[in-house]
């Protein structure tokens, strides 16, 4: 198992209720059993921000991963390990 931190900024870092968690990532462990850890962890608020809300799909948005942009949607399958660091970006609309 591996353990990632995650820092959420805006709307994210409000449904976490904090700037940075730890995650315990289960095997396989990529970038989606991150995802699916987190939202396990922290259902309800941040379900409503990640996921759209007529699918209940997860939303694009990017990640960094390390220091590596990448993407919430295209790069489920990328591996993380223990010591990994993983900010989300999350979009912000207005107008």
């Amino acid at each position: 198992m591996a353990r990632v931190t995650v820092r959420g900024f805006t709307v994210v870092r409000d449904a976490l209720g904090a700037d940075v968690v730890e995650v315990d990532v289960p095997p396989p462990e990529t970038v989606q059993a991150l995802l699916d850890a987190l939202l396990r962890q922290h259902d309800g608020a941040l379900r409503e921000v990640l996921c759209e809300p007529a699918s209940g799909q997860m939303a694009p948005f990017l990640m960094v991963l390390n220091e590596e942009i990448i993407s919430s949607t295209l790069d489920l399958d990328r591996a993380v390990k223990s010591g990994d660091a993983v900010s989300i970006i999350f979009p912000i609309g207005g107008g």
